[in-house]
């Protein structure tokens, strides 16, 4: 049983971190994109107002994604408490990071904030 719930877990912390890096790797897509429209304009030296509902849409699309990534931080926070419920306690961390030393699950939380991880290769 324990064996079954150890490798459930990794293939959920395995998906989790893939939409993690899915979602920042849409925001960064996003930023790019956002910067790109302004210095497309100055460029051709057109008027403010062209594209700028393309510009709204753009910027409204990275709150959208940040929105999402915050979701999904959340759920990671609730998967941890389940991860304690289900009896693997601070087992993995994935991402290529090691947990901080000396911390417990309900505080991870407050560590990830002061924790320097590694950056994902970035496609």
């Amino acid at each position: 049983m324990l064996k079954q719930r150890v490798i459930a877990a990794e293939k959920i912390a395995a998906e989790l971190h893939e939409a993690e890096d899915a979602i920042d790797q849409a925001i960064i897509k996003l930023a790019k994109l956002a910067g790109t429209l302004p210095v497309a304009r100055f460029e051709t030296n057109m008027s403010a107002i062209v594209g700028q509902d393309a510009v709204t849409k753009v910027t409204q699309a990275i709150a959208a994604a940040g929105q999402v990534r915050q979701m999904v931080t959340e759920a990671h926070h609730a998967l941890s408490e389940t991860q304690r419920q289900v009896g693997l306690g601070a087992r993995m961390f994935g991402a290529g990071t090691e947990k901080p030393k000396g911390q417990s699950i309900t505080s991870d939380r407050d560590a990830a904030n002061e924790t320097v991880l590694r950056p994902r290769a970035v496609a």
